[in-house]
């Protein structure tokens, strides 16, 4: 299945994979192939716009939220500063519509981690686990993750994540996540910091991308860089708190371009 999207100030497909928020992706040759749960992509890009050829165009065109207006909400957060600076550098960010299973797994493995070595643990997980799809293998059942046991975890390099990926499917095994979607985000955060080894920053990447609350804000190491000198050494609970009174209901989408733009900054600077 075929379709095109074209190319708008306001959609990089390269900035939308690389800002942290998914890791089932890889770029090489011109061609950037994305997986997410059952479904997969092939993308090329064109100087007009990308060709997508995959098993479900619909599906493909609601994860890559293509029906939000992202000129309407960058206009509402503009501020002449700090966050117009970092719109500029990212503005072609869309944030994902992910599943919460994937999300959740994902994250947890992401802790203290970096992203080649993130990745790795998901495609082993993916390829020992997942359902072959002919050619890739779909995201692993809560059940299947369950099932695996902490040795296998160790074997795939998840390392003292292990515990955490086997005593969370436990707890979800069974547990329809999407139906806690109707939650309020107080309670719906409450809900997933109970599952073993989810903290407030990992519960908050969770709610933002496998649920797509925006009224909040994941504070990491660069994100407190950023603030350091507007809030000094504010533990970083407090800090999300005071960001998403300061930036409200769009909370999630602020953080992902002053995520994305320090992060590269720093990056740059290395190169």
């Amino acid at each position: 299945m075929r379709f095109e999207v074209e190319k708008t100030p306001t959609f990089s497909l390269a900035q939308t994979l690389n800002c942290g928020q998914v890791f089932r992706f890889s770029e090489a040759g011109g061609v950037t192939v994305i997986c997410a749960g059952e479904h997969r992509a092939e993308v090329r890009e064109t100087p007009q716009s990308y060709l997508f050829e995959c098993d479900d165009a619909a599906f493909f065109k609601k994860y890559l939220d293509f029906d939000t207006n992202y000129d309407i909400i960058q206009m509402k957060v503009q501020d002449k500063g700090l966050v117009s600076a970092a719109i500029e550098f990212g503005k072609g960010i869309h944030i994902l519509r992910q599943s919460p299973e994937e999300t959740v797994f994902s994250f947890l493995i992401s802790q203290n981690n970096h992203i080649p070595r993130i990745k790795g643990i998901i495609e082993r997980m993916c390829s020992a686990l997942g359902k072959d799809m002919g050619g890739y293998h779909a995201f692993p059942e809560t059940a299947a993750i369950a099932d695996a046991g902490e040795e296998f975890f160790l074997s795939i390099g998840a390392g003292y994540r292990a515990p955490y990926l086997k005593r969370t499917a436990d707890a979800l095994s069974g547990v329809d996540l999407a139906a806690w979607g109707a939650l309020p985000t107080d309670e719906l955060r409450a809900r997933l910091t109970a599952l073993h080894g989810v903290g407030r920053k990992v519960a908050d990447c969770v709610l933002l991308f496998g649920f797509n609350r925006f009224d909040v804000f994941p504070v990491d190491t660069w994100i407190r860089k950023v603030f350091a000198p507007v809030y000094g050494d504010m533990p970083a609970e407090k800090l999300s708190v005071k960001l998403v009174e300061r930036y409200g209901e769009l909370s999630g989408f602020v953080q992902q371009w002053l995520f994305y733009s320090k992060r590269e900054e720093k990056n740059a600077a290395k190169g």
